[in-house]
C-alpha cells in the first residue's frame, strides 16, 4: 500500500530508494493524522453553531406594553 502511495503521488523514482521510503512514510501518517484532527476541529465548530443557533433566545423580539 505505501509503495502504490509512494508511487501515484511523488512517482516511482521515490519510493524506489530506500531513502525515500523511510522519509516518505511518516510523512504520509503525519498527514493523515494532520486530516483527522482538522475534521474533528471542523466538526466540533460546526455542531457548537448548530446547537447556538437551535436554541431559544433570550431576549424577545418584541414586547408588548
Amino acid at each position: 500500500m505505501w509503495n502504490f502511495l509512494l508511487a501515484f503521488f511523488f512517482g516511482s523514482t521515490v519510493s524506489s530508494t530506500r531513502t525515500g521510503r523511510r522519509l516518505m512514510r511518516p510523512l504520509l501518517i503525519l498527514l493523515g493524522i494532520g486530516v483527522v484532527v482538522a475534521g474533528l476541529i471542523y466538526a466540533s465548530v460546526v455542531f457548537r453553531a448548530v446547537i447556538e443557533r437551535s436554541q431559544s433566545p433570550h431576549v424577545h423580539a418584541h414586547s408588548t406594553p
